[in-house]
């Protein structure tokens, strides 16, 4: 298993090993408007981490839709409990 980092802009992606990255390579990616993983990801080659990241974003984002519709529950209940104390106040 080889560490890939990763550089992403917006529907694209350069996958490179760990090893090969070099200061003028992230200067020349960064130019051109990708930004670094932050994260170096364990795969036996380019598609396994690409495949890797995507599930990770996908798990990221199906957290935070379930915060958020946590989140937004509480507020409406807490919205509506104000609105009854109100009214019986």
């Amino acid at each position: 298993m080889n560490s890939y980092i990763v550089f992403i802009k917006d529907n694209e992606s350069k996958v490179v090993v760990e090893g090969r990255v070099t200061r003028e390579m992230v200067k020349e990616l960064k130019g051109k408007g990708f930004t670094q993983y932050p994260y170096a990801i364990e795969a036996s080659d380019e598609a396994e981490a690409r495949s890797k990241l995507n599930k990770q974003g996908e798990e990221h984002l199906d957290a935070l839709a379930e915060y958020s519709g946590n989140f937004f529950f509480y507020c409406a209940l807490l919205v509506a409990g104000l609105i009854v104390a109100y009214l019986f106040y």
